[in-house]
């Protein structure tokens, strides 16, 4: 045993002796750390990443994937070894060519890089249509300040709208809703017939009907928007007969600037 042990020392000495008048490895791939007695010169002759001193198959070909003990791989069990093989699933027993491939096989032309598909059409705007000019109850309200409603009615001394005065209304509440800037007024009048009061009461709350109607159905401010009513005391004719009667029992639709 002691005579061993003295020949490995004597080894080991020769060794350090040769790598004291050797040059510096060039890189860690030079360098083998689990050698016993010194780090460096390692070799591996095949160049397959497993130095020599521990490479059970020292003439694997290049380009194969090797174990730890330096011995190529063959995952499909072809006969090519792994990292060679250009068709590594290949069924057991099919004949392959020296790529691993079947005989006959043609593998599929490389496409270079994927092409990039042209970005999408920008959205075209959306073109808000044209508003539709306005109708002769807008200008005749605008241009003159004041429209009167003649086709508006109640039953008989109440403040409750018959069906028929929806088309006046529908029409001067689109009027109204395309002039957000503006305020506006629905007097209620009535003729002289009957008490005062009465009448400055009933035509109160005939103008808060029409009001009532317009703020619900359509886009228009209850700020912009009052009702108030006069009773008899704006008459506009000298009710002479039932058609200057007629003419004073109104609603009217004012710009109150």
């Amino acid at each position: 045993m002691l005579k061993t042990q003295r020949f490995i020392v004597a080894l080991c000495l020769l060794a350090l002796a040769a790598v004291a008048n050797a040059s510096p490895p060039k890189s860690a791939a030079h360098v083998d750390p689990k050698a016993p007695c010194f780090r460096w010169p390692a070799v591996d002759y095949d160049d397959d990443g497993v130095f020599d001193r521990v490479d059970n198959c020292p003439g694997t070909p290049k380009g194969c994937t090797v174990d730890q003990w330096g011995c190529s791989t063959d995952a499909d069990g072809d006969g090519v070894c792994d990292g060679v093989d250009q068709c590594p699933n290949t069924p057991a027993g099919t004949k392959v060519t020296a790529n691993g491939c079947p005989e006959g096989y043609r593998a599929p032309t490389p496409v270079k890089g994927t092409p990039t598909p042209p970005p999408p059409p920008a959205p075209k705007p959306i073109e808000k249509p044209a508003p539709p000019p306005p109708s002769a109850t807008e200008k005749q309200l605008i241009e003159t300040g004041t429209l009167r409603l003649d086709n508006v009615y109640f039953e008989t001394n109440s403040t409750v709208l018959l069906p028929e005065s929806k088309a006046i209304l529908d029409e001067v509440g689109r009027a109204l809703e395309r002039h957000p800037e503006m305020n506006f007024e629905v007097g209620g009048h009535t003729d002289t017939r009957g008490r005062a009061a009465y009448n400055l009461t009933l035509s109160d709350g005939r103008a808060n009907a029409v009001r009532t109607y317009l703020v619900q159905n359509f886009n228009i401010s209850p700020n912009a928007l009052g009702a108030k009513g006069y009773g008899e005391t704006q008459p506009i004719t000298q009710e002479r007969n039932e058609e200057e009667l007629h003419r004073n029992r109104r609603v009217e639709i004012k710009v109150v600037r």
